[in-house]
């Protein structure tokens, strides 16, 4: 069969921007809510077959491999999940138009970003998806000071390093000087925060959950190992999980809990990828996998109960299980799939990053360790804040609606169903990532 008879991602890519089109061109909150959501579904479709198809050995004009093919399927099914189950209150009556070109275009980012393996490609595009969050602060009129006091050095670096004026060691700690940046490693941290009370919930889950600086960090894994970048980096994540997790147990707003909780599970993967042993980064490479569904599902708990009740604080008891007990039992069950509790996603990959970490620096590793009990701790605050305490009279209102049902529990058999078989996931995993350091030295 002929390569350019199964152009899926181009299909997946094209169905998008049919959406933006028609998005743009109506007026009707209603027909705008259909065209994205049905925009996503579509474009979803096309890439699970693309990676399927691509294991089959076929191909289009866009390549995928072993190791791009997964995270292409499970970008994907994530980013249309946040889009399906977005309350209908967010598309109409809402005082701030929903971003619908918004996030259509963030689906498109993420097709190309996770079907590319050429670097020079997915440099350009980690430069161009900022645009995406700095649009919708100025869409909502707030103030975007804090975000472009980061983003503002992050393209200065891009714009040096196009200019291919200063050597090889310079250029390499101007690209991790980019990754801490996007990744929000301690000190260049404060935008996180800022963005998600300021922008709008869904977006800022879109670009903070791929999670594409370590997706960047493993394609190009050879940059950290040519200087002492990889030391520097190393120290800097070290200080930023210990720094996070602290803070998620002594946050009063639930928005800052989940930056923070994004934020130390991201330094975590860094401190996993800076390493230069292959079952260290299987570990962080699945893991990052794993994370991306608990926090997603938590993240979509978030918005489902901020759409009930507004902005919500941490200093009292709310007792939102009376009335939403699904959101409960999702809540719970994705953060316990964070934290690697085993039958989860992530418990294996936890085990493999701990090994592997403490006979390199038994001082990391205990850090490590020490760290991930102190985020299961806020964790489990968080729950007993949101769903226990006071009693609230029951009402249609609170009602958890089907989109929001289908969505939860399908985050929570990606949590624990999908891995029956963790061997077999650990070992393509393991595969993939040895054809890809291969590649690597071959360049």
């Amino acid at each position: 069969m002929n390569a350019t008879t199964l152009p899926f991602l181009e299909a997946s890519i094209g169905i998008c921007l049919i959406g933006v089109i028609f998005t743009s061109l109506s007026k009707s909150q209603e027909k705008i809510r259909q065209i994205t959501i049905n925009s996503s579904f579509f474009s979803t479709l096309c890439c699970l077959i693309a990676s399927y198809l691509s294991f089959s050995g076929f191909q289009g004009y866009l390549q995928l491999d072993s190791f791009s093919a997964p995270l292409l399927a499970l970008n994907s099914i994530l980013t249309f999940t946040i889009l399906f189950c977005t309350p209908r209150t967010k598309f109409i009556g809402a005082l701030t138009p929903f971003p619908a070109i918004l996030v259509l275009l963030s689906q498109i980012w993420v097709i190309l970003f996770t079907s590319n393996t050429n670097s020079y490609l997915l440099f350009a595009l980690l430069l161009i998806e900022p645009m995406i969050p700095l649009l919708d602060l100025i869409r909502r009129g707030e103030k975007t000071r804090v975000f472009l006091f980061h983003f503002v050095p992050y393209w200065l670096s891009a714009i040096v390093l196009f200019t291919n004026l200063l050597p090889f060691e310079a250029n390499s700690f101007l690209i991790i000087l980019m990754v801490i940046i996007r990744t929000g490693i301690f000190p260049c941290h404060a935008w996180v925060s800022s963005l998600m009370n300021q922008g709008s919930f869904t977006i800022s889950l879109l670009f903070m959950l791929p999670m594409p600086s370590i997706i960047f960090l493993l394609f190009n894994h050879n940059l950290l190992h040519e200087n002492h970048a990889a030391e520097y980096l190393s120290w800097l994540a070290i200080i930023s999980v210990i720094y996070f997790s602290g803070l998620t147990l002594v946050q009063k707003n639930l928005r800052d809990f989940y930056a923070y909780l994004i934020l130390a599970f991201s330094a975590m993967l860094i401190l996993g990828i800076c390493t230069d042993e292959t079952a260290e980064l299987t570990a962080a490479y699945s893991l990052r996998n794993a994370l991306c569904i608990g926090l997603t599902g938590i993240g979509i708990v978030i918005r489902s109960l901020e759409a009930r009740h507004g902005r919500l604080s941490l200093f009292l008891n709310h007792g939102f299980y009376e009335t939403t007990p699904l959101l409960g039992i999702a809540f719970l069950l994705c953060g316990l799939g964070c934290v690697g509790f085993p039958g989860t996603s992530a418990f294996i990959s936890f085990e493999i990053l701990a090994d592997e970490v403490i006979p390199y620096s038994p001082y990391f590793g205990m850090v490590c360790v020490f760290s991930e009990a102190l985020l299961s701790i806020a964790l489990l605050m968080v729950y007993f804040k949101l769903f226990c305490g006071v009693k609230i009279t029951k009402s249609e209102i609170f009602k958890v609606r089907l989109r929001e049902a289908i969505a939860l529990w399908t985050l929570i058999f990606l949590v624990f169903g999908a891995r029956f078989l963790p061997h077999a996931d650990i070992t393509s995993s393991h595969h993939a990532l040895e054809l890809l350091l291969k590649k690597q030295q071959q360049h």
